[in-house]
């Protein structure tokens, strides 16, 4: 008979496995035990993206690097292109794909399940048209869990989502959840470093409690904010001003400081840690790190090549050619650009619409001239149809209709008489 789910000699040897070593934990494996049931739930995609991701992260001789993706057709672009990792932004969520009835900015509007269910959909795209290709596994996707959409129990239950919608691996932030801001704007607030990591604990415990090593990512907005909620840390102490602002804030005196102290502390309970930054600065990149790796030789560094900074004026061609492989020669693992999706989106939009407007139909001509040309690269979206499924359901009417029915597709699709 096997082994009930909730067995605690197998949560300890779980929790005690090679993949965790290092990470520290608040909760004995008896709260985990207390939280599972016997019942034992695969969460495939999850795990095996969890896994993959763990691996890539490992790989000595290469960075992982990721485009943000605004929309599923856009992950499958990158699929297509055989890229390691998608990258699912919460600013682009908020932009684009979320589950409300507006557009937001990126101060955590929108429905708290937007995310956990666009990984979903990404995940049953990529399975449906695997059944095509016939890959035999997808890509990992790391997720953004903004600030966790409040406290502990939040982040327990958003990190359980994820888990069940197949999520790789999700980053959570240190900034006040009821201030939450985008990380590149003013006004921004952080938590105490002992309010933060019981949120990492949360998010371990679901992890734990679903038996999937989803990796986690702690990011600290720290560098950049100038408030933070309490002087109670005494970690946290020393880093910030007496003053108090109108709103009742305590002022951050020593920025740097301070986001290195809170990593240092936030590395012991997460598996990447991820200092946001304003400026692609990449002397505080070396000096961030060495602060790390002296500690923690071994911790997982990321970095986010934000669209939110100046990438024009700072570097010349080779420098920014040089740039993510000098990230990784100082312990960059990871590193993506998190808002690619939406200015590759609305900037080749706009420029149809002006081409159009002025130019009629030879815009159109143009464009599908462009893209039979990059079909000679493995590009396939001329076919609109097939690109969102028709060959699949055209599969299911031949096995239910017949090959030969006249219900079916492709006799009459210009998709196949005309391209």
């Amino acid at each position: 008979m096997s082994e009930d789910f909730d067995s605690l000699e197998l949560i300890k040897t779980y929790i005690e496995s090679k993949r965790f070593e290092g990470i520290k934990r608040d909760y004995s494996p008896e709260k985990v035990q207390a939280l599972r049931s016997k019942l034992k739930i695969s969460y495939d995609l999850s795990n095996l993206g969890a896994l993959n991701l763990w691996k890539l992260l490992n790989e000595p001789s290469e960075w992982i690097s990721g485009l943000g993706s605004a929309t599923v057709q856009q992950a499958m672009q990158l699929e297509k292109l055989n890229y390691q990792i998608l990258y699912v932004s919460g600013w682009q969520i908020a932009a684009e794909s979320n589950f409300g009835t507006n557009t937001y900015p990126d101060l955590s509007l929108y429905p708290s399940n937007s995310t956990p269910e666009f990984v979903r959909k990404i995940n049953n795209t990529l399975l449906r048209k695997s059944a095509e290709n016939k890959k035999t596994s997808l890509p990992p996707i790391i997720a953004d869990g903004e600030s966790g959409f409040g406290g502990i129990y939040s982040v327990f239950d958003i990190t359980s989502q994820f888990i069940n919608a197949g999520t790789a691996g999700v980053h959570f932030e240190d900034q006040l959840a009821s201030e939450k801001k985008c990380g590149h704007v003013g006004g921004k607030v952080v938590i105490p470093t002992f309010e933060f990591i019981k949120k990492l604990n949360a998010s371990r415990l679901a992890s734990d409690v679903t038996g999937v090593p989803i990796v986690i990512i702690a990011r600290t907005d720290s560098l950049h904010a100038k408030l933070t909620t309490s002087d109670f840390d005494e970690r946290d102490k020393e880093y910030l001003s007496k003053n108090r602002t109108s709103d009742g804030y305590y002022e951050i005196k020593d920025n740097k400081g301070l986001a290195i102290t809170k990593s240092l502390a936030y590395a012991k309970y997460s598996d990447v840690i991820w200092c946001e930054t304003n400026d692609p600065d990449l002397g505080f990149a070396k000096e961030f790190a060495q602060e790390i790796k002296s500690k923690f030789p071994n911790k997982f560094l990321a970095y986010n090549c934000s669209p939110s900074l100046n990438w024009m004026d700072k570097f010349n061609k080779n420098e920014l050619n040089n740039f993510q492989e000098s990230l990784f020669d100082f312990g960059y693992n990871l590193q993506f650009v998190s808002l690619a999706g939406f200015h590759s989106m609305i900037s080749s939009f706009y420029e149809l619409g002006a081409s159009f407007k002025e130019f009629n139909m030879e815009a159109i001509a143009n464009l599908q001239l462009k893209e039979t040309q990059m079909s000679e690269i493995g590009y396939t979206g001329l076919k609109h149809q097939q690109e969102v499924g028709s060959n699949y359901y055209e599969l299911v009417g031949e096995a239910l209709l017949g090959d030969e029915s006249e219900l079916l597709s492709k006799n009459d699709s210009t998709e196949n008489t005309q391209f």
